[in-house]
């Protein structure tokens, strides 16, 4: 099968199955501009010639396919239901869903089941998540296209979710931090339990822009100087880091508010943060999280776990 995420500036492409090693071949190629945005695709035709290319260049002749999709659009929904039967929930989630979705019917949705609250073993924890049509409906669009039989479109956290689970990255109460190139998503994960995320319409080509403008250099340039040059800490790059500071200071007000959440409603503090997607790779950027939180912080060594968790995630169906 093919997991595909597909960005505002990169797509990635994992081949492979469950049951084989953790990836198989991986590709990650440019999304053309203004093609994909915020995970809603607005020009199918173009991205699937990209993808379709991509595809035969590299003899790739999987003819299953399934897609990750962030976008700030989706809504995801952690519910605590009394025990109950599985045909129970379902009737509960019909009320539910029309609390939370003011107009489900143009929605996508569905439901997974988390298990005992962990508070409270006499609850059950139900996720729900809801994906706007508008959306859903491009990406079955663009299986078509690419004459791929669609397997499953499955919202990015609980990608990232099942693909962390696979990993060999230590337990504990973990903050999977993405920072893609416009929207940055917070996982939390409490010793290999699901709890819940948050999409932020923020990313890591605010920073690339900054750095561009500091050193009067083209966005590729800039992209460069994320991972060569120590931006953060260095006093002849100045004017760079006060720049770059006052975008991170606004970025961590909203990711403290996310912790924040998770201490008051669950009196549990987060142990460790994981940071993943390229701009995870700014030199300087762990330390900076480091002292700012007061939280050990992990940037993985391996290009697999900071760009294609995602992707690889997606496809582990049924886990």
């Amino acid at each position: 099968m093919l997991g595909i995420e597909i960005g505002n500036f990169n797509t990635k492409l994992v081949v492979g199955d469950k049951k084989n090693k953790f990836f198989g071949k991986k590709l990650m190629v440019k999304t053309p501009s203004n093609v994909v945005i915020n995970g809603k695709i607005i020009d199918v035709n173009t991205l699937s010639e990209v993808i379709r290319e991509t595809l035969k260049k590299n003899d790739i002749k999987e003819k299953k396919v399934c897609f990750a999709i962030s976008s700030p659009s989706n809504i995801i929904r952690d519910l605590k239901f009394p025990q109950m039967k599985e045909e129970e929930v379902k009737n509960a989630l019909s009320y539910e869903i029309e609390q939370y979705i003011p107009d489900p019917e143009n929605y996508v949705v569905d439901y997974k089941y988390l298990g005992n609250a962990l508070e409270d073993d006499k609850s059950i924890r139900v996720m729900i998540a809801a994906s706007p049509k508008e959306i859903t409906e491009k990406y079955v669009k663009l299986a078509d296209i690419l004459k791929l039989r669609l397997e499953a479109i499955d919202i990015y956290s609980n990608c990232i979710y099942k693909a962390y689970k696979r990993t060999n990255l230590d337990a504990g109460i973990v903050a999977i931090v993405d920072i893609g190139s416009n929207l940055t998503d917070v996982t939390i994960i409490d010793n290999g339990i699901y709890i819940f995320s948050r999409t932020m319409e923020f990313g890591g080509n605010e920073i690339t822009q900054t750095i561009a403008n500091a050193f009067n250099v083209d966005f590729e340039m800039a992209e460069e100087y994320k991972r060569t040059k120590n931006l953060i800490g260095e006093e002849s790059y100045k004017e760079a880091e006060e720049n770059i500071v006052l975008f991170l200071s606004d970025m961590f007000q909203q990711i403290g508010r996310i912790f924040d959440f998770y201490y008051a409603t669950y009196h549990k503090s987060i142990q460790k943060i994981l940071m993943i997607g390229g701009t995870s790779r700014l030199l300087g950027l762990k330390e900076y999280v480091e002292s700012h939180f007061r939280i050990p912080v992990l940037v993985p060594e391996e290009e697999d776990y900071i760009y294609f968790l995602p992707a690889y995630g997606c496809l582990l169906r049924g886990e």
